[in-house]
């Protein structure tokens, strides 16, 4: 006695006249992944007092990594500031203003996330976009307790650059 099993014909679940109908079969069960958390830490205050407690000659050193930006004082044993390396701008019709956020902060809210822009080019410390590194030493400069009222840094400013640096990324700014 033979008995007849939908479930033996490749997985087909209604067979008609001897071959496999699909669109008359279920659909699979969707997975759902979950989405990784942004790394948006909440706004923070700047730490602004760097610049009052050093003297006149201490040099500003900014280290341009792959992916973060790290800056301090030279005569400090640690970065005084890290952020990723990337600026978020849109025009905020409400106050009809550019805004600009930067570092952690450009992953606040979808709005922010959806503007960022990277300075680096993917996988590399090279510069790819030298409006985002405007604002990212803007930002960086004002981290560190310096003004910016007279448009200039009266401080000497050592910048890192990746080893084997390509001439073409060195006259782009």
């Amino acid at each position: 006695m033979k008995t007849h099993d939908n479930a033996h014909h490749d997985g087909c679940l209604v067979p008609s006249k001897g071959h496999c109908d699909k669109r008359l079969s279920p659909k699979p069960l969707l997975r759902v992944w979950p989405a990784a958390e942004s790394p948006f830490r909440g706004y923070e205050a700047l730490p602004t007092d760097g610049y009052a407690q050093t003297s006149g000659n201490t040099a500003i050193v900014i280290d341009n990594g792959a992916s973060t930006l790290r800056a301090g004082w030279a005569s400090d044993k640690s970065p005084r500031v890290n952020f990723p390396a990337t600026v978020a701008r849109y025009r905020d019709r409400k106050i009809n203003k550019t805004v600009s956020y930067v570092g952690y902060n450009a992953f606040a809210d979808a709005t922010t996330r959806g503007q960022i822009r990277n300075a680096f080019e993917p996988g590399s410390s090279i510069i790819g976009n030298w409006d985002v590194m405007e604002g990212l030493l803007d930002y960086t400069f004002v981290s560190l307790g310096l003004s910016g009222q007279d448009g200039g840094v009266e401080r000497p400013i050592v910048m890192t650059e990746p080893v084997a640096n390509l001439a073409y990324s060195r006259n782009s700014g």
